[in-house]
């Protein structure tokens, strides 16, 4: 069985190998989720908040280019 660090460093691997696009849409998915997520369990966020902030999220990775390399 693989190891927590060999499982991070696989999902990482992958991760950076997608497009500029693909990478800003997942990363807008995972913070919709996970705002949504920590909304239900405090009962303060609405699904409005959460989809803006996954918004906000895709267009500024999209933007910014994170996983860009400087050579």
């Amino acid at each position: 069985m693989a190891g927590p660090r060999q499982l991070y460093r696989r999902l990482d691997d992958w991760a950076r190998g997608l497009s500029r696009l693909r990478y800003a849409l997942l990363t807008g998915v995972i913070v919709t989720a996970s705002v949504l997520a920590v909304g239900v369990l405090l009962d303060t966020t609405t699904t409005v908040q959460a989809v803006t902030m996954g918004v906000t999220m895709t267009v500024l990775y999209y933007a910014f280019d994170v996983n860009a390399s400087d050579d």
